[in-house]
């Protein structure tokens, strides 16, 4: 037993003389100038570190550096600022001029991914079909240093593309470690705040991105979500989910695939794209085994509006600031700003208390005019389709849709609009109908038709 006390502390006492040692004899500030040239040679960045460096020896060899900023080439502002940042180091390595930095630690670091820290290229330089910016091959050379890991606290991504709203990601947290091969595995939670709406995301990806920056491919597992605001139910939406997903810089677009998404008590499998440019496209392929629209949308004030006197209900809580400058409603407003196509059929829905079964939707939007091709489902014993459009393109909405009920139960959908009268029966219907807003209460007194 004495001889192994004596053993550990010998070694104890040589690795505490050896990293004193270190520190002393190895200044960090020399490797300043290795690490800014580096770091431009292999990816074209301007690495920028301020103050000097100094040694951080417990529990972690590492070298502590005061503000940093990375700019891309013709960049007018950097894509990441730190506070500080840590560069967790090898030891043996050292002895050898190799600087192994397996862990890079970003604390307070403020990350921009708009127009002006993108890449600017020179319009004389020669165009290759594939300039990958990844770290080369170590060449034998002087000092050589590689990064495995990468830490992110306390962070914040701004995020716009060409002329469009600016996305603030708040709260980052981020553990990335990486391969020989460029797989990484991603450990990711943030916060975004956008539209009055607070969603917090976490997930756990593994990425491969041995071609980038012309694609990433990426398989999401564990992610975790919920979002509450405006426009939501009360307790907001929260769920689960999985997906893999693929990313083409040439062609900004976006596929994913897999996907198995949980949802207040909805579940929901598909695949999809996005193409991104100054109106993105999306096409959307869903099924659904069971989908509450009850749980998924918020009540709007008309749905209670016929029995607040009956109930005693107090007054609906407003779900979002009026804008009395607008004449376009604002509920549409959205759909002015992209194209998109939706196939979405499922097992079982229910919607204001109702119970379809098979429903199958075909919908396309094309910066404003929305088009519902195909809208139908079974209600009980009957059978009922909606299919019809909603033009919001102009100074005011206009919504024209022609139903047909086949043998529908007509006391279910009373009470599910909140009629005040008693009636049931058996209803076959084929209608053609128009208003300015799809709303029940606007259906009421405002629409027109036969």
């Amino acid at each position: 037993m004495r001889r192994i006390l004596t053993t550990l502390m010998i070694l104890l006492t040589v690795i505490v003389a050896g990293l004193a040692a270190l520190v002393l004899l190895v200044n960090p500030n020399d490797f300043r100038n290795y690490m800014v040239q580096e770091v431009a040679e292999r990816s074209g960045y301007q690495l920028k570190l301020d103050g000097p460096l100094r040694w951080h020896v417990w529990p972690q060899l590492s070298i502590l550096s005061g503000r940093m900023a990375l700019t891309a080439p013709g960049a007018s502002e950097p894509v990441v600022r730190a506070d500080n940042m840590r560069l967790d180091v090898a030891l043996m390595p050292l002895l050898s001029h190799q600087l192994q930095v397996k862990q890079v630690m970003l604390k307070g670091a403020v990350i921009q991914l708009t127009a002006k820290t993108e890449a600017v290229r020179n319009q004389n330089a020669p165009v290759v079909p594939h300039d990958n910016t990844l770290p080369q091959a170590p060449q034998d050379r002087g000092w050589s240093y590689d990064v495995r890991k990468l830490q992110v606290a306390d962070s914040v991504l701004f995020f716009q593309h060409e002329n469009g709203e600016q996305v603030t990601v708040r709260d980052i947290r981020l553990q990335m470690e990486q391969d020989d091969n460029h797989l990484a595995t991603v450990d990711f939670s943030g916060r975004v705040n956008r539209d009055q709406r607070d969603l917090t995301l976490s997930f756990i990806a593994q990425v491969q991105g041995g071609d980038y920056p012309h694609s990433l491919k990426a398989d999401f597992s564990q992610l975790n979500w919920q979002v509450r605001g405006a426009e939501l139910p009360p307790d907001g939406l929260s769920g689960q989910g999985s997906l893999q997903a693929s990313w083409i810089e040439e062609a900004k677009k976006l596929d994913f695939n897999n996907l198995n998404l949980t949802a207040n008590g909805s579940a929901i499998t598909g695949s999809g794209s996005v193409v991104l440019g100054e109106k993105p496209d999306w096409a959307l392929n869903l099924q659904a085994t069971t989908l509450n629209l009850d749980s998924l949308l918020a009540q709007s004030a008309t749905a209670n509006e016929g029995n607040v006197d009956q109930r005693g209900q107090s007054q609906p809580r407003q779900l979002r600031p009026v804008i009395a400058d607008s004449d376009i409603q604002q509920d549409y407003h959205s759909l002015l700003g992209f194209n998109g196509q939706l196939a979405l059929s499922a097992d079982q829905v229910q919607w204001r208390g109702m119970r379809f079964s098979q429903v199958k939707s075909d919908i396309t939007n094309q910066q404003g005019l929305l088009t519902v091709k195909q809208l139908e489902g079974s209600l009980g014993e009957g059978r009922l389709s909606l299919p019809g459009m909603l033009d919001v393109r102009g100074n005011t909405s206009h919504a024209a849709f022609q139903p047909q009920l086949d043998n529908v139960e007509i006391g279910t959908i009373l009470q599910a609009f909140n009629y005040p009268i008693n009636l049931t029966g058996k209803l076959s219907l084929k209608g053609d109908f128009s208003g300015p807003r799809i709303d029940a209460e606007d259906f009421r007194r405002n629409w027109q038709g036969q």
